[in-house]
């Protein structure tokens, strides 16, 4: 019964592995289908961005520069996080861990997913406004792939507040460990 229960106290054992899951499964695979969205979205819109010029110049630099960002988070960020929580994964549950997650990787993470939040936001609003607004762009924006694109926008980005929250609770785990520990 105890081994069963050991993940409950073994904090750091249980948010790597759930950490990992997040990224494995949902945080990497998502990242690879908004990209292949946002280049379709930019293949679809440069036969209108050759006669519209000046309208989807703002469009244009958005949508790049959010698939760039999105292409170094994925490759940096969520990469980083996956090969920097395997040494806090065990396999076996009477395995000791080789390492614990450094404490203060977890804030500078933390700041880098909610500034990629906050980005995918900003995003999401801009191509919202583009689909509520006549603007001349109303081909692409009218599209039900733009509305989709947007949402799976705003699913990576709920996707990236939960592993923040994921990270912040370990962080808080380990505070309290180390008070616990403090004071006995």
């Amino acid at each position: 019964m105890l081994d069963n229960q050991r993940q409950l106290f073994d904090f750091n054992g249980y948010y790597a592995a759930e950490l990992a899951r997040q990224i494995k499964d949902r945080a990497v695979p998502h990242a690879e289908r908004l990209s292949r969205k946002l280049e379709a979205l930019y293949v679809a819109s440069r036969q209108e961005m050759k006669q519209h010029a000046v309208i989807f110049m703002e469009f244009n630099d958005v949508i790049i520069s959010y698939y760039r960002e999105l292409s170094t988070y994925r490759s940096v960020v969520l990469e980083s996080l996956e090969k920097e929580l395997k040494p806090a994964l065990k396999i076996k549950a009477d395995e000791t861990m080789l390492q614990a997650f450094r404490p203060d990787y977890h804030g500078n993470v933390r700041e880098v997913m909610k500034a990629f939040v906050k980005e995918s936001n900003t995003t999401a609003r801009f191509l919202q406004k583009c689909v509520d607004n006549d603007n001349n762009i109303n081909d692409i924006c009218a599209d039900r792939k733009m509305q989709d694109l947007i949402n799976c926008i705003k699913e990576m980005s709920l996707i990236q507040r939960g592993m923040v929250t994921l990270l912040q609770h370990w962080e808080d785990q380990q505070r309290l460990n180390g008070l616990q520990m403090y004071y006995n």
